[in-house]
């Protein structure tokens, strides 16, 4: 496993959306920013602790003091009982003491599970309840996301700008992230692709492909291979993909 690294971000600056190909955990140590991704906006804080699952798509707005943080790639090896959200969503806690949590990222992450057993469980920030409604919409509806919004009482021009600031991804970016998650989850069951591609939203077992292919550089198979066990998957660049910890750095 990867030992623990850190990163660190200037004032103002902003992270593009991105993935990691692996689970991992981040800490923030100083400054804040919020996390923009399907899950809502994060706000985050020194203490903060979010656990992202593997090829979790989300980008970052950091503030007027930039923001550093340690970063642990998740392994059952090196952090046994800690588990990614089986629905590919992140989730984060406030940690207690910062100086015991730095402490357990960079010598012993195996007590990260004692860790979060003892933080508080954080939520995203309350958003205005169309747009959650919405994004339910689009991942199970195919018509246009403009009749939709229409449909809450909102214009397509206010709905697009509003869910880019919220989540930080155009509408369609995030209605191909819904399914793509749902897919996610849906390869780990003995289910024809075919089922998963119509049980996940897509038009057929080809759109399935090519979402697949575009957002983790491999086929459907091979993808859940990796769902159940390690196997090389190349990214794809429509989204970026940190794929270790130098990258990362650069990012």
């Amino acid at each position: 496993m990867t030992a623990a690294y850190r990163t660190r971000h200037e004032r103002n600056a902003t992270l593009a959306t991105h993935r990691h190909r692996e689970p991992y955990a981040a800490l923030v140590l100083d400054g804040d920013y919020t996390e923009a991704s399907l899950d809502g906006p994060l706000p985050c804080a020194p203490g903060t602790l979010v656990l992202h699952p593997a090829f979790h798509a989300h980008g970052d707005r950091f503030g007027r003091s930039g923001a550093s943080a340690i970063n642990l790639e998740l392994s059952q090896s090196a952090t046994p009982g800690v588990a990614a959200d089986p629905a590919f969503a992140a989730r984060a806690w406030r940690v207690h003491d910062l100086a015991e949590a730095r402490e357990v990222f960079e010598r012993a992450p195996q007590r990260l599970a004692d860790l979060l057993a003892c933080a508080q469980p954080l939520q995203a920030a309350a958003l205005p309840d169309w747009q959650g409604e919405l994004l339910r919409r689009m991942a199970e509806d195919e018509r246009e996301i403009g009749e939709l919004a229409r449909e809450l009482g909102v214009c397509a021009e206010h709905a697009s700008r509003a869910l880019g600031r919220s989540f930080g991804m155009s509408p369609r970016a995030l209605r191909r992230e819904a399914r793509w998650r749902r897919a996610l989850r849906l390869l780990a069951a003995p289910m024809p692709l075919a089922e998963v591609a119509a049980a996940a939203g897509f038009a057929d077992q080809s759109h399935l492909h090519k979402v697949v292919v575009a957002h983790a550089g491999c086929t459907p198979l091979q993808l859940r291979r990796q769902v159940l066990g390690p196997v090389e998957c190349r990214i794809g660049t429509k989204i970026k993909c940190v794929q270790d910890p130098a990258a990362a750095r650069a990012a």
